[in-house]
């Protein structure tokens, strides 16, 4: 199954990312047929004390992390969730990394030339070793690249499509599984990797950043057998740490990787992750000395909301609906209008929430993607579902009684599927509340581990799904091309050939500025349809231990880079 049935052209894309990501594109006189070496593209080498402003420690001390989700897979290949992406960044660097603001950096690849056609990128690798002493070459990218992309279970090989970084020959062997194709890439020599493109692609070093990208080193792979990335003793580091223990559902350690070719930047002796739902337990721990970091839940916000370790940052995440279209009951759409009308956002994000979370009735959070103008996505786009109140409730009660009528039925039990973790089961719990305020409605809930919950979605096993999405990229259609027919995360089925006529159309628009406004014409077609609607954007909420910096967050690709980490004494 296509991922995007290749609804979108690279020209297009490069066309709307170059003006509309937050990490600025390379011009074309910065890079086109000139070699880029790492001081140029990043400036002078700074670190994490020169950036703090505050003496560091490099003498053992270690910074301890309190997350609400294990990973799931440490296989770049595999990995399709925010804490395995964060845990692989942590131990694997790849051609580029992302520096605090967003922005692509030399990573693996100090250097790197253009071709004049702006379709042959050539990276010159460092002198870089895995943890083993063996070196990092050329061939452990074309290894990996090419082994993710011809693997049917690896859901982010669409991002070697045009898609994504627009790999010469991926869509015939991500979408048509053509063995007999092989991608764009190869091996110069042990220290020069060479990628071919279909078209141009001028976000593509920002997407090298994104672990599906990341090297594999295929001799240690191959020894591993079925148990690669199972175990920290099944995993390489050729980043600044390197995982050392693995209990899963428990905790992940790590420690400073001296075989790291930056290693003398790497301010912390190592990272120790415990996984904890309970984020009243986190913030305890946090009181008692024993966390340097974790978020908080919408009871515990009034508690610290005054202290001198609380920060709120709005996070690229959004919650939101997606209904089973497979259900009798769900396929009519005015039942799918009157639980999405029904539910108060804002009182969910101002009074129980209370994280920083915002209201969003659409399906394209704010403050990730800006246009040709400069300006948020959102700005331009409509408002949907903002109703409060007795409002709300008069509105949906209007499509509910339509939805009656047109069903033959007086009341309805459809299943709520959501995770217990924060803040899944305080957002479920609510919408719960406000869909059983339509006389004759029920809602049964339905709790689940988020991995279990992913693959109850895949199954089609749901009614309706409290779920989540993280921006890949900079750009609206890392939103809006979940919906396109056939797109694998389309898990309630929707299909519509206008909605997918109206991505095709933006892909291929003559001018940013066109493209900009079809966008916002799919989105509103969408939410005419409300195959899924927006509840709310996620808001970052927490505890920081002051002597530590360097814990760097991203509304898109990887949530948190570690490198710059630092503990002062």
């Amino acid at each position: 199954m296509k991922k995007f049935l290749t609804v979108l052209t690279a020209g297009a894309m490069g066309l709307s990312l170059a003006a509309c990501s937050s990490q600025p594109a390379p011009s074309a006189s910065e890079t086109s047929g000139t070699k880029t070496s790492a001081s140029e593209t990043s400036g002078t080498k700074t670190s994490a004390s020169e950036t703090s402003g505050t003496k560091t420690s490099a003498t053992g001390e270690r910074v301890t992390l309190a997350k609400e989700n294990d990973a799931i897979s440490l296989d770049s290949s595999y990995a399709t969730d925010g804490m395995s992406f964060e845990m692989i960044a942590a131990s694997v660097e790849g051609l580029e990394t992302m520096d605090k603001d967003g922005n692509a950096v030399p990573g693996i690849a100090e250097s790197y030339e253009l071709s004049d056609d702006g379709l042959t990128y050539t990276f010159h690798l460092r002198d870089a070793n895995w943890d083993n002493g063996t070196p990092v070459t050329a061939n452990d990218f074309v290894f990996a690249w090419n082994y993710t992309a011809a693997n049917p279970k690896a859901e982010y090989a669409y991002l070697f499509t045009a898609d994504g970084a627009c790999v010469e020959n991926a869509e015939a062997i991500v979408y048509d599984g053509e063995t007999d194709k092989k991608l764009g890439i190869k091996a110069v020599d042990d220290k020069t990797f060479e990628v071919k493109l279909s078209t141009k692609c001028p976000y593509f070093l920002s997407l090298m950043t994104f672990p599906v990208f990341y090297p594999i080193n295929q001799e240690f792979f191959e020894a591993q057998g079925d148990n690669y990335g199972l175990t920290a003793d099944n995993l390489l580091a050729n980043g600044p740490y390197k995982l050392t223990q693995w209990t899963k559902g428990s905790s992940l350690s790590f420690d400073k990787n001296e075989s790291y070719w930056d290693a003398e930047n790497v301010k912390v002796a190592g990272i120790d992750v415990n996984i904890v739902p309970e984020a009243s337990t986190s913030a305890l721990s946090f009181e008692n000395g024993q966390t340097d970091f974790t978020k908080l839940n919408s009871t515990l916000v009034d508690k610290y909301k005054d202290s001198p370790s609380y920060t709120t940052y709005l996070e690229g995440y959004l919650w939101y609906l997606q209904y089973n279209l497979n259900n009798e009951y769900l396929k009519n759409e005015n039942l799918r209008k009157a639980i999405a009308t029904v539910i108060d956002r804002t009182d969910l994000c101002d009074n129980v929430l209370k994280d920083g979370s915002i209201a969003i009735g659409g399906f394209v959070p704010e403050a990730f993607a800006a246009g040709p103008d400069g300006k948020d996505y959102t700005d331009g786009a409509k408002k949907f579902y903002e109703e409060v109140g007795d409002d709300g409730l008069k509105a949906a009660e209007e499509y509910w009684n339509k939805a009656k009528e047109e069903l033959g039925v007086d009341s309805i039990s459809l299943r709520l599927l959501y995770e217990p973790s924060d803040p899944a089961k305080p957002a479920a719990e609510f919408i719960q509340s406000e869909i059983q305020k339509l006389p004759g409605l029920t809602i049964e809930m339905v709790s689940q581990e988020k991995e279990n919950r992913i693959e109850l979605q895949k199954a089609r096993d749901f009614d309706i799904v409290l779920t989540r999405w993280g921006p890949d990229y900079a750009d609206p259609t890392t939103y809006l091309n979940l919906m396109v027919t056939g797109n694998s995360y389309n898990y309630g089925d929707y299909s519509s050939p206008e909605y997918d006529a109206m991505i095709q159309d933006a892909a291929n628009a003559a001018t940013p500025e066109e493209r900009w406004e079809l966008l916002h014409k799919a989105e509103e077609l969408l939410m005419e349809d409300s195959p899924v609607v927006g509840i709310f954007q996620v808001g970052g909420a927490s505890l920081v231990n002051q002597k530590v910096t360097g814990i760097e967050a991203h509304s898109f690709g990887v949530p948190y880079i570690y490198k710059n980490l630092a503990k002062t004494e």
